[in-house]
This record gives C-alpha cells, sequence and structure tokens, in this order.
C-alpha cells in the first residue's frame, strides 16, 4: 500500500472504531439513565411541600420530636431529587436547622445514594438506602467519622411513606468514642 491510501484506510478504521465505541457507549449510558429514573419514579411521592413529623432517636436513649418543612423537586433530567429542608423543636421555632440534601439512585451498585449538607457548618454526610416496595418505606444508613471533631457516629433513618398526606421521619443515631490507640 502507498502512504496516502495505508492513511486515508487507517483513518477510516479509526474513526469506525470511534463510532462504534460512541455508540455503544451512548446505548450503555442510554440504560443506566433508564434505570436510574425507574427507581428514582419510586421516590416520586416525595415531590412537594410538605410538614413533616420528625423523630429523632439519640444515643442517651431518649427522644426528641421535631416539627419540619420539607421542599423536593426533582432537578438533573429525573436523577436526583433536591430536598430544601427546615426543623426545629416545638418549643423552640427559632432556633432552626436547613439542611439540603440530594438523593440518587446508582445502578452500579443498586443503592441509593444521599448526600446532606448543613447550615452553619462544613460537614457533608453521604448515606446509602434502599426503597421497599411492600411497606412504602425509604431506609438510609451512614456512618459519620469525627462527626463532632472526637466521635464516630452511625446513623439510619426510615421515610414512611405510607400515609398519601404527610410522611413520617424517623431518625437513629449511635456514637463511639475514638479507642485510645487511635488518639
Amino acid at each position: 500500500m502507498s502512504g496516502a491510501v495505508e492513511t486515508r484506510w487507517l483513518s477510516s478504521a479509526l474513526g469506525f472504531a470511534l463510532l462504534t465505541f460512541t455508540t455503544i457507549t451512548t446505548f450503555a449510558d442510554e440504560a443506566a439513565y433508564q434505570k436510574i429514573r425507574g427507581q428514582m419514579n419510586k421516590l416520586s411521592p416525595f415531590i412537594g411541600k410538605w410538614n413533616v413529623a420528625a423523630t429523632f432517636h439519640g444515643m442517651d436513649g431518649g427522644v426528641r420530636e421535631q416539627v419540619a418543612t420539607w421542599s423536593v423537586s426533582s432537578v438533573l433530567d429525573d436523577t436526583y431529587l433536591e430536598f430544601q429542608t427546615e426543623r426545629h423543636s416545638k418549643n423552640t421555632p427559632e432556633r432552626s436547622a436547613k439542611v439540603v440534601w440530594y438523593i440518587t439512585f446508582n445502578p452500579r451498585t443498586n443503592k441509593y445514594e444521599l448526600t446532606y449538607f448543613y447550615n452553619k457548618s462544613a460537614l457533608r454526610v453521604t448515606e446509602t438506602g434502599e426503597y421497599d416496595d411492600a411497606t412504602r418505606e425509604f431506609r438510609t444508613r451512614g456512618y459519620i467519622p469525627l462527626e463532632d471533631g472526637v466521635n464516630d457516629e452511625t446513623v439510619r433513618a426510615i421515610f414512611s411513606l405510607k400515609d398519601q398526606n404527610k410522611i413520617v421521619y424517623t431518625h437513629y443515631s449511635m456514637r463511639a468514642p475514638l479507642a485510645k490507640e487511635w488518639t
């Protein structure tokens, strides 16, 4: 083959390979996107504005009831739910906590992934979750190393969607002080 023919043949072969790879990647990306959307559709009852009954079970066995409002929307082409939330105790509405969080479905792990951001804090928390169709509950778990600068915290939560008119959110926390050999 001459140099010019060889170059054209090589260019054509590379072009065909690139087109084939791009097409396969596009189909794979589309399949993953459809799986994400299908799983996110299960959480669509969250979308809207809610008054939420929030119960926090502490490490000491105590229980705190809080009043919360959630504004939930589907964002980024239906691949995430965005939660804009505010909560406070019934007796001290002026001392509120604002939290923004995002939920998506990861088709590689077959789990939902949540990321939380808090007002007045650089803390970022991640959790994984599963939706139970039979109970209409979304359950999450997370681990927060050095949550308060000293202790690790393990958390779990249950978001009940059993009642179409309200969301019941129940949160559990457990802390463990660092072992002396880790300090």
